[in-house]
């Protein structure tokens, strides 16, 4: 790690704390740059705004969590739970880290589209997992189905897609928060719907 990769990691622990005590709309850069120990003018060489510095750093812990969380599915027994343990314990994890942070439903509106632009070599990587889980059940004889990896892909897309559903009318109805509680609940019907047309009879 060189000196302002070393910089920029001081910078999100401090800028997470921060997010953390005061909530993502009201921390500001002065804030960040007081917890760090420089000064404002110095943050905007490694970024442009506190947006940047929170998306950065959940993408980067988002990739850890997943990569975690691959190892903890792997552990359960039978591929639906796997893929129904994975699509909550994933949005479980978004939820936690918004409301963690609290950031607000005007926040989330600014920072959507620039996370939607980081997330996809993630969600690259997630569509690759769960296609593995269905080829390793389709061998075993679990699953009877012949496009595994477009399966995997609708599964993200549409858990994806409920997420962001819940994410839209909140900020159209400037809700002051998220329930994404009807989001889990769909997520666990579309897996069920899915595994119950695909299990391989007899």
């Amino acid at each position: 790690m060189n000196k302002k990769e070393q910089v920029k990691e001081r910078i999100g622990r401090a800028a997470m704390e921060c997010f953390e005590r005061y909530g993502l709309e009201k921390t500001t850069l002065d804030d960040i740059a007081k917890a760090v120990g420089l000064n404002k003018t110095s943050l905007y060489y490694y970024y442009k705004n506190k947006e940047d510095i929170f998306i950065e750093v959940a993408i980067r812990e988002g990739e850890s969590f997943i990569n975690t969380l691959q190892q903890s599915t792997l552990k359960k027994k039978g591929v639906e739970n796997q893929i129904g343990f994975y699509l909550e314990s994933r949005l479980n994890y978004y939820t936690n880290v918004l409301n963690m942070n609290r950031v607000s439903v005007e926040s989330l509106d600014k920072i959507l589209p620039r996370f939607f632009e980081l997330y996809d070599a993630m969600m690259v990587q997630e569509k690759d997992f769960l296609t593995k889980l269905l080829v390793q059940a389709i061998a075993q004889e679990h699953l009877d189905m012949e496009d595994p990896e477009n399966t995997a892909s609708v599964l993200i897309n549409f858990a994806n897609a409920l997420k962001h559903s819940t994410e839209q009318q909140a900020i159209l109805k400037k809700q002051v928060e998220i329930d994404y509680a009807q989001s889990l609940r769909d997520t666990k019907f579309l897996v069920s719907l899915i595994f119950k047309g695909i299990r391989k009879q007899g």
